[in-house]
């Protein structure tokens, strides 16, 4: 499971895919052996005559590609998380990201974090800067629904916001 997670998080999509389907071949032969009260060893060969049958392969594949789905969505949501992580440790470490090259402070959808938060209203600025999360509601409340969302998506995508928190 890790070493998916991580080769999708690299970009490596085939090798994730790859990892992913032995990760679930080992899994199947494990519950496979234990339902039979047998040495995993010894159901191997049990196991790949079942997917033969059509049915059972269709179900191995279903669920191969259910685990491959939860492992991109899982890539994208840690993804942004060490974005976060990364964004506030410079914040603390009095880190100027302005002195960053813009290419290095590009956040998990690709804006500028300097960029979007220059552009944010004053309040929405002050509520950022204290971490404040109650100001930053009433910042939002102020704003219609379309501008709120707006601003929103846009730190979401700077990596100034991690909405899974």
């Amino acid at each position: 499971l890790l070493a998916s997670l991580e080769d999708e998080m690299n970009g490596f999509r085939d090798k994730m895919r790859q990892t992913a389907r032995q990760s679930q071949i080992i899994s199947n032969i494990t519950e496979l052996a234990k339902s039979l009260k047998q040495h995993p060893g010894n159901v191997i060969l049990p196991f790949f005559h079942r997917m033969e049958q059509p049915e059972l392969f269709q179900g191995f594949q279903d669920g191969l590609e259910t685990f491959i789905d939860r492992i991109i969505k899982r890539a994208v949501v840690k993804k942004q998380e060490i974005d976060s992580e990364r964004l506030l440790q410079a914040q603390e470490d009095g880190v100027n990201l302005q002195e960053m090259p813009k290419e290095q402070r590009l956040g998990p959808g690709g804006l500028d974090p300097v960029e979007v938060f220059e552009s944010l209203p004053e309040s929405m600025q002050k509520a950022f800067e204290s971490r404040d999360v109650e100001e930053l509601k009433k910042a939002l409340l102020a704003m219609t629904d379309e501008e709120a969302d707006r601003h929103m998506s846009r730190c979401t995508a700077s990596g100034l916001w991690n909405s899974n928190e």
